[in-house]
């Protein structure tokens, strides 16, 4: 009979870790319908050892899921209720001088509790160009905008967007507190275990819940942190310099008489080249304008016989 209740509650444990939805055996709440958030907390309490296990672990850990859809929602709509939302920025800006401007802002974001996350700088003295994120407590956020928005000679873009995540935040709180109340219960039940392999499933199925409650504080941990902070990034620009009085395709005069000169030596070169190449071609075409010649002078003389005849 042992054996049974504790493979019953290690599937009842199984089941809820999945989100499964298990009926519930505790009292309904007649306002909501099903099972409050306080009905799971006093179900968590420690009590004596149960008769039936999957039972008695459904009110403390099977109803997370039911308790999170019903109250998280409900308490996230309410007014007054504190928000949690993830602020970011994005700015593109263009300045007189890049380098003062990364020092401003670095400087003012150390003066309102925040810090520089990430700097990046591109280009030389003239044409830098730098992008800078910086993280400041959210109720600075408004001021550190305006703060960098004054710096700017120019706002060429400007984006400003938040992430809503009360809602996730208080179904993750729901869910922490069922996981605990049955962390709490294995506990109790891991005191009474009297055989080892009751002992040792038992301490299976806390290691798990112990990881998911881990998880989810983590978690929590990084929305609270995200929405404490918000995030800002800047493109910083320089100011373009101003147009040329003299435009620099103008006239010339070195130029032109460099480019003459240089064309009068390659022109130079091509004769020397042509003189060189006629000197070695000498023995073919040599005794050919010889041979030309002499048969001229032979034509010129026949006919100078015939015309004294």
């Amino acid at each position: 009979m042992r054996h049974l209740r504790i493979l019953l509650l290690l599937a009842a444990l199984f089941l809820a870790g999945c989100g499964a939805m298990a009926p519930a055996s505790s009292v309904p709440n007649p306002e909501v319908g099903g099972i409050s958030r306080s009905d799971s907390v006093e179900a968590g309490a420690p009590m004596p050892m149960p008769t039936a296990g999957p039972a008695a672990i459904e009110p403390g850990y099977g109803n997370e899921a039911a308790g999170s859809a019903s109250r998280a929602p409900d308490a996230a709509a309410q007014p007054g209720f504190p928000r949690l939302v993830i602020k970011t920025a994005t700015l593109s800006i263009e300045v007189e001088n890049v380098a003062e401007a990364e020092t401003r802002i670095s400087a003012r974001a150390q003066e309102l509790g925040g810090y520089v996350v990430s700097l990046e700088t591109r280009g030389a003295e003239a044409q830098r160009t730098a992008v800078i994120t910086i993280r400041v407590p959210a109720q600075r956020f408004d001021e550190a905008l305006s703060g960098v928005e004054g710096l700017a000679r120019k706002v060429f873009s400007r984006t400003i967007s938040g992430d809503d995540v009360t809602e996730e935040f208080v179904d993750l709180e729901s869910r922490l507190r069922n996981l605990e109340a049955t962390r709490d219960r294995l506990l109790d039940l891991l005191s009474r275990a009297d055989e080892v392999e009751d002992a040792l499933q038992v301490n299976q199925a806390l290691t798990d819940v112990q990881g998911e409650i881990e998880q989810i504080q983590g978690r929590m941990k990084y929305l609270q942190q995200s929405a404490a902070f918000s995030t800002i990034t800047v493109e910083v620009r320089p100011v373009p310099p101003p147009p040329a009085i003299i435009e620099e395709d103008g006239w010339k005069p070195l130029n032109v008489a460099r480019e003459a000169l240089r064309d009068l030596i390659a022109f130079g070169q091509r004769l020397v080249d042509l003189g060189i190449i006629l000197l070695i071609w000498s023995p073919v075409w040599l005794p050919l304008l010889l041979l030309a010649r002499w048969g001229w002078l032979r034509l010129r003389s026949g006919r100078k016989g015939r015309a004294t005849a």
